[in-house]
């Protein structure tokens, strides 16, 4: 859709509902309706898909901002608030559920504010020949679709990893629940870092394709060393797992945002999220399978749909050479 009415227009839109969706959460919280409180959530849910045009505002702003460089930060960004919320949930909870929504709610609208009065105009503009069919659409390209299923493993495996790791700790370890979150604020800092100062410099040394390609082995061999470790050196592939989550989110929308530099980049970047949330769907499903046999076994088979991810990629790029690449790539390395 903002490809076809504009980024800014529909980002603050979008911002807008969200916070309207946590002002009538925390109302639905206040007053015990539940059905409204079902509703909020839904608007909620349907607004906060806005990330992919956060995305597609960093790809048209390229060569202005570099592309993987507003990428990583979009991301570390995210990674951000992903450690920040739920700690200040935390505290916020005491004053009351409702607070926890309202404070969401007025943030929100703060970043609506910013969107609104702080972005170029020219981000209203509309592409020229806009489609106006959802993300849906590019999966009648076969070379798109293998992307989107390559990344569909991929989100899989990593969403097996942050929805079972929480229970692993447990069991291994016997975490509580204040443990399992300074391990998340661990891993979420090791993002950060990564996105901010590390992904520059892989930028120099590798293309897009290589960076990617890296994050999602580096994340998979990580992983699958986890359910092995019995001691505090799992912290160790927690900072790896980080970093590769990073290096790949970083690099991967880059190299199919170039890749398709003349498609609607709204479309791509909103595919890569439903992707996503396919994934945790995916995960959710297998891994309450496996978990009922172990929990290791929800580890070990998001590290196998991770290396297979990768197996996918490797040789749509470097063997088939599936994805078309523009004539001024980084060479291969």
């Amino acid at each position: 859709m903002s490809d076809s009415y504009g980024r800014r227009r529909l980002l603050t839109l979008t911002l807008v509902g969200s916070g309207l969706g946590y002002s009538a959460t925390a109302f639905a919280a206040l007053s015990g309706n539940f059905a409204l409180f079902c509703i909020a959530r839904l608007l909620t849910g349907v607004c906060e898909g806005n990330i992919s045009i956060a995305r597609a505002i960093a790809a048209d702003l390229h060569p202005i901002i570099d592309k993987a460089r507003s990428f990583s930060l979009i991301s570390a960004m995210g990674y951000g608030g992903y450690l920040l919320g739920p700690l200040l949930g935390g505290y916020l909870i005491y004053s009351g559920i409702e607070t926890v929504f309202i404070v969401a709610a007025l943030a929100c609208f703060i970043c609506a504010g910013l969107s609104h009065f702080m972005m170029p105009t020219s981000l209203n503009k509309t592409i020229q020949a806009p489609s106006h069919s959802s993300s849906f659409v590019l999966l009648r390209q076969v070379d798109l679709r293998r992307f989107f299923m390559l990344y569909l493993l991929l989100t899989t495996g990593v969403n097996l990893y942050y929805e079972y790791y929480p229970l692993h700790l447990v069991r291994q370890f016997n975490y509580t629940p204040v443990d399992i979150s300074w391990a998340t604020v661990f891993l979420t800092a090791c993002m950060i870092f990564t996105s901010i100062w590390i992904n520059p410099i892989i930028q120099r040394t590798m293309s897009h394709a290589s960076a990617g390609l890296v994050g999602v082995i580096v994340f998979g061999s990580s992983l699958v060393a986890l359910p092995f470790i019995d001691n505090q050196f799992y912290l160790v592939s927690f900072a790896l797992m980080g970093a590769g989550i990073a290096i790949y989110n970083g690099f991967l929308p880059v190299y199919l945002s170039n890749s398709y530099q003349n498609n609607a980049q709204g479309q791509l970047m909103g595919m890569l999220v439903t992707v996503f949330c396919l994934g945790n769907l995916f995960a959710a499903g297998l891994g309450s399978v496996l978990s009922m046999i172990d929990v290791k076994w929800s580890l070990l088979g998001g590290a196998l749909v991770t290396f297979f991810a990768a197996a996918v990629f490797f040789h749509g790029h470097y063997k088939a050479q599936i994805w078309p690449q523009p004539a001024n790539a980084t060479a291969e390395i």
